[in-house]
C-alpha cells in the first residue's frame, strides 16, 4: 500500500514538473515574440529616423523611436535578449559585470555633425531595471579632458566597448567612443562612467595619468576625416592596456588645429595599474606579448 502511494505521489510531482517546464516554455516563446515584435518596429523606426530628408523629420521619428524603445526597455526580458537585428543600426552593449546595458544612437545632422541619443538600462541586485537617458549637449572640446558631467549634460558619442575597473573599491566603467564630429574631423574618446548613487551618474573621474603631473578625466583624441585612428582594450599577460594610433599635425604650422591631425604609424598606449590609467608613449605592444601569440596592429 506503501508502495503504491509512493508511486502515486512520483507520478503526480512528474505530472506537476511537466505542467511547470511546458508553462515556462510557453511563456518564454510568448516574450521572445513579443520582444521581436518590439524589434521590429524599432528597426522600422529608426531606419526612418536615419534616412529623413530634413533635421525635423528626423527628430520626429526619433521622438516615436524613443517612446517605442522606452516601452521595450520596461519589460523584464530587455536585458538579456540579444537585439541582434537591430544592433546593426545601433548599440545594445552590455557591461562586461552584466550592471548595466547601453542602448546608443547617432543622427547624422548638417555638414557630418551629429546628435546623439543614449538610453542606460541599469540592474540592482534585485534584479529590477531602471531607464536612465542621457541627454547631450553641445560644447567646445576646450578643457573637456577636466570637466565633470553627467546624465543632463552627457558628452555625446557612440560607445563601441566597456571596461570595468577597480578603484578604492569601487566599480569605474572605461568607455571608448566615437563622434563624427564635424565635416573636417572625427573624434575618438576615452571616457569614464561612475554609478555615484542608487541611479545617478557621473562621467569624468580623474584616473588618466601622465608622466608631467597632469591627470584627465577623460581623453579627447581630434583627427582628420581622411585620416583613421585606432583605439583598443587589449589583454596582454592578464594585464589592460588602452592601445592607439598617436596623432601628429600634418604640417608643423597646423599643430594648433586638431581637424588636421593624421595618425603618424605608432603606437601610445595606457596601463591599469596603481588604480589609475597611465600614459605610455611610444608603446609596443610586440615586445610585450609572449612569442607565442603574434600582435595584430590594432
Amino acid at each position: 500500500m506503501f508502495g503504491l502511494l509512493f508511486d502515486f505521489t512520483n507520478h503526480m510531482r512528474t505530472l506537476h514538473l511537466i505542467k511547470l517546464f511546458f508553462f515556462l516554455s510557453f511563456t518564454i516563446s510568448i516574450s521572445s515574440q513579443e520582444m521581436a515584435l518590439y524589434e521590429d518596429s524599432l528597426i522600422s523606426l529608426l531606419e526612418k529616423v536615419h534616412f529623413s530628408k530634413n533635421k525635423d523629420s528626423a527628430m520626429k521619428f526619433n521622438t516615436s523611436f524613443k517612446k517605442t524603445l522606452k516601452r521595450c526597455l520596461i519589460k523584464p526580458e530587455s536585458f538579456t535578449y540579444s537585439f541582434d537585428s537591430i544592433s546593426n543600426f545601433m548599440t545594445t552593449k552590455k557591461s562586461p559585470d552584466g550592471t548595466f546595458r547601453l542602448f546608443n544612437w547617432n543622427i547624422e545632422l548638417k555638414n557630418q555633425t551629429q546628435h546623439y541619443e543614449c538610453l542606460i538600462l541599469k540592474k540592482d541586485q534585485k534584479e529590477n531595471l531602471t531607464v536612465i537617458e542621457l541627454h547631450s549637449k553641445k560644447r567646445s572640446n576646450e578643457d573637456l579632458e577636466y570637466q565633470v558631467l553627467n546624465d543632463k549634460n552627457w558628452k555625446g558619442a557612440l560607445y563601441f566597448d566597456i571596461i570595468p575597473v577597480n578603484k578604492n573599491n569601487k566599480t569605474i566603467y572605461t568607455l571608448l567612443g566615437w563622434d563624427g564630429n564635424n565635416i573636417y574631423s572625427n573624434i575618438k574618446i576615452i571616457e569614464t562612467l561612475s554609478f555615484v548613487k542608487k541611479n545617478k551618474i557621473q562621467f569624468g573621474v580623474p584616473i588618466f595619468s601622465y608622466s608631467d603631473g597632469k591627470v584627465k578625466r577623460r581623453v579627447v583624441f581630434q583627427y582628420n576625416k581622411k585620416s583613421y585612428m585606432s583605439l583598443k582594450h587589449i589583454l596582454i599577460k592578464k594585464e589592460h592596456y588602452l592601445v592607439f594610433d598617436h596623432l601628429t599635425p600634418t604640417s608643423p604650422h597646423l599643430k594648433d588645429f586638431p581637424d588636421w591631425y593624421v595618425t603618424d604609424l605608432s603606437f601610445d598606449a595606457f596601463k591599469w595599474e596603481n588604480n589609475k590609467w597611465n600614459y605610455i608613449q611610444d608603446f609596443d605592444a610586440k615586445s610585450k606579448r609572449s612569442s607565442r601569440k603574434p600582435f595584430n596592429n590594432p
